[in-house]
């Protein structure tokens, strides 16, 4: 019984097709091959061409037969090769020529820029499985058009990754990234500091065990750097899990001077209250914001004055759907003038009440021990080196919130973790990767928010899956996208981007 096989070489995508025949011999099947057609043009048609006889058309119940009209074959620009996953792709392509700090991500890596731009995408756009499935997932998307000479095997991108992570690399690229950030005399700027752990039970000699709150783990401790204004990420460093947030900022604003970046303003977690830390940005003349924790003696001498009638009407405000009462005291921290902003949630003070009577009750406290307790669930405190109206501490402190969304893209939408890399070399490269992917994330997602109309639930991560679901035809010297269905077509007029009829390989 004979039949026609069609087959697709690796990196190649072009179809083949061949005359085999099945011949029984005794209880054993073989398959042998009676002729090779070449490659396919019209499947349905039997249309085929080879180099011995051109373009030909060929059934197994008629054979060989001249193909009608085969100059039209023969004058065909391109053969189809293979469908791939396109809008998702295309999309970033597009979008990410746009933006400012363009030309230092071309930059960055000019030898490798297909490997790095085609690993980047796999950042972005996928579910971020292991490295390892990146050229799985590069052999079916357009990035394959876009980026043809990615260097994809395990073996490569270890190398790369570890190439990308050279401090050398590092630091030219950060020097063009911020230059497109804040011109090229690298204005002051506004920033936001927090760091986040990164689990991880590797042998590098950074992964060290850290207690947090209680919460011990075998971890490295990531530090970012983010704009205030418009919580784009500005710089990372690293350093041991075992080092406290606290030994951690001075250094950090140190190194971000050497790029030409002076810092007027700091928002800070109560991790980094040290009174070298103050005394720091007192000195360098930077305005401060951070959260004070309880154990602090300035906190405990700030909440014996100034809590007695905190709960008055005249402190009341509303912070969303929040009811807080705040006020403001000024006081001496290590020698300069300060304001701490004294104040009580009273959502959190609602969930905290009971439970702080009940164990009171249960601890056989006298009134006034009762009282002294109860006194304190929702309290909290911030301190700031500027005098303002106590409405407007709130909304400048809870800016940190951007610094927690960036780690959140960080996490969940550019694989930051979890860590399945061993040497110091590739984690250094993983997390510039993670870097660069959340800075992309974090524009698009705040042109989206600025864009959408009201009732518009768009967001990147749903946009790109709609995306991908837009294929497109790929030929030798053309690509011709699918029609897009209504859900993505309103995905590219929010973005501003023209989809065209065809594109051409060589000008990609």
């Amino acid at each position: 019984m004979a039949y026609i096989a069609y087959s697709t070489p690796k990196n190649n995508g072009a179809v083949y097709a061949t005359v085999v025949e099945s011949i029984r011999e005794g209880s054993k099947v073989k398959q042998q091959r009676i002729e090779n057609l070449g490659r396919v043009i019209d499947s349905e048609n039997g249309i085929f061409k080879n180099r011995k006889l051109g373009v030909f058309r060929y059934t197994l119940e008629e054979g060989f037969q001249d193909a009608d009209n085969p100059e039209l074959y023969s004058s065909l620009p391109a053969q189809e090769k293979l469908i791939l996953d396109f809008g998702d792709s295309f999309v970033l392509s597009q979008y990410i020529r746009t933006l400012p700090f363009f030309q230092a991500y071309s930059d960055i890596m000019p030898h490798q820029k297909d490997t790095f731009f085609s690993l980047l995408f796999y950042r972005i756009l996928t579910d971020k499985k292991a490295y390892c499935y990146a050229d799985t997932w590069w052999s079916g998307n357009y990035v394959r058009i876009l980026y043809p000479g990615a260097g994809l095997q395990s073996q490569r991108v270890s190398d790369f990754l570890a190439a990308i992570g050279e401090e050398e690399v590092q630091r030219r690229f950060f020097n063009g990234y911020l230059s497109s950030l804040y011109g090229d005399c690298k204005k002051t700027a506004g920033i936001l500091i927090d760091s986040t752990g990164l689990g991880n039970a590797s042998k590098m000699s950074i992964t060290r065990l850290n207690n947090h709150n209680g919460d011990i783990n075998m971890e490295i401790r990531l530090i970012y750097v983010i704009d205030r204004s418009n919580g784009m990420p500005v710089y990372f460093r690293y350093c041991p899990g075992n080092i406290a947030d606290v030994s951690t900022l001075c250094t950090t604003m140190a190194e971000l001077s050497q790029y030409g970046v002076s810092i007027d303003y700091a928002i800070v977690d109560a991790g980094y209250f040290s009174e070298d830390n103050v005394k720091e940005l007192y000195k360098n003349k930077i305005h401060f914001v951070t959260r004070l924790a309880p154990n602090r003696k300035i906190y405990k001498q700030a909440a014996a004055n100034e809590l007695g009638d905190i709960l008055s009407s005249k402190y009341a405000i509303r912070y969303g759907n929040r009811l807080v009462y705040l006020k403001k005291a000024e006081i001496d921290v290590y020698g300069h003038t300060g304001y701490a902003y004294i104040g009580v949630d009273m959502d959190s003070r609602s969930q905290q009440f009971r439970r702080a009577m009940f164990h009171a009750i249960d601890d056989n406290l006298s009134p006034d021990e009762t009282d002294a307790r109860i006194a304190k669930p929702g309290t909290f405190m911030i301190l700031s080196s500027d005098d303002m109206e106590t409405k407007e501490i709130l909304p400048l402190y809870y800016t940190r919130q951007q610094v927690e969304q960036v780690f959140d893209i960080g996490k969940n939408n550019a694989d930051l973790l979890p860590l399945r890399i061993q040497s110091e070399d590739t984690f250094r490269g993983h997390l510039m990767l993670t870097f660069l992917a959340t800075a992309v994330f974090q524009k698009l997602q705040r042109d989206i928010l600025s864009r959408r109309k009201k009732g518009d639930r768009t967001n990147p991560e749903g946009a790109f899956m709609k995306l991908r679901n837009q294929k497109c035809k790929v030929y030798e010297r053309n690509v011709i996208p699918q029609e897009p269905v209504k859900e993505i077509n309103e995905i590219y007029k929010l973005l501003s981007i023209k989809l065209p009829i065809s594109l051409a390989r060589n000008q990609m």
